[in-house]
C-alpha cells in the first residue's frame, strides 16, 4: 500500500462522513473484513456498511480482497484499505471548509477510540504496563513554520523507528500491540 494525496475538496467531503472514516480506519488498523464483520466492529448494520463500502470503492479508498475467499457459500465479499493513510495538501479555494469538516470527523473518531481504551481499562483488559505507557499530553511552544515542520518530521521519524511492524521482532515481542498515535500541531492566536 502507499499513501494517497487527496487533492480535492470532494474527496475530503467523502471522508468527512463519520461511518466512512471509521470503515477506512478499521480496514487499515484491524485488517480486511466483510461488511458483516465491519458492522460488528463498528456497531452498525450491514446495509449501511455495504453502502459505504461501495461508495469508498468507487473513489479508490477500499477494494475487494478476494485473497480472503468467498466463505462457505461463496457469497462473502472481503474488503481491504487501498492506502495506509490519507494525506492532503493545499486544497485551494473552498478547500479549507472541506478540510475543517474532515478534521472535525477525525477528532470525533479518535475520541471514540480513546473512550474505548478507557472502557477497556475499566474492564481490566489492559495491563498496568500498557496503562502507564498510554499517554495524552499537550505542549505550548513559540516557533516558526519551518521549525514546526522540522519538529513534525522528527516526531514522524521517531514513530516510524518505534514501529516493529510485521518483523520477526514483533513476533518475538509477546507484549506487542497495535498503537494509534494522533498528532496535532496548529498555530494559535487568542480570539478577538
Amino acid at each position: 500500500m502507499e499513501d494517497p494525496l487527496v487533492a480535492d475538496a470532494g474527496m475530503m467531503r467523502l471522508l468527512a462522513h463519520p461511518l466512512r472514516m471509521r470503515i477506512v480506519g478499521s480496514l487499515r488498523v484491524d485488517g480486511p473484513a466483510t461488511s458483516a464483520i465491519l458492522a460488528r466492529r463498528l456497531e452498525t448494520d450491514t446495509g449501511q456498511t455495504s453502502h459505504h463500502l461501495r461508495l469508498l470503492a468507487r473513489h479508490g479508498l477500499v477494494e475487494e480482497a478476494p485473497e480472503h475467499g468467498k466463505g462457505t457459500h461463496g457469497r462473502e465479499r472481503w474488503w481491504k484499505a487501498v492506502h495506509d493513510s490519507t494525506l492532503w495538501s493545499d486544497l485551494g479555494v473552498g478547500g479549507a471548509e472541506a478540510q475543517a469538516a474532515v478534521q472535525r470527523t477525525a477528532r470525533a473518531v479518535w475520541d471514540r477510540t480513546i473512550d474505548a481504551f478507557f472502557a477497556q481499562v475499566a474492564a481490566q483488559k489492559w495491563s498496568e504496563d500498557w496503562q502507564r505507557a498510554a499517554a495524552s499530553s499537550d505542549y505550548v511552544l513559540r516557533t516558526t513554520p519551518e521549525r514546526l515542520e522540522s519538529l513534525n518530521a522528527e516526531i514522524e521519524r521517531l514513530i516510524r523507528e518505534a514501529d516493529i511492524g510485521d518483523s520477526t521482532a514483533a513476533d518475538a515481542a509477546s507484549d506487542a500491540e497495535t498503537v494509534i498515535v494522533v498528532l496535532h500541531s496548529y498555530p494559535h492566536r487568542p480570539p478577538g
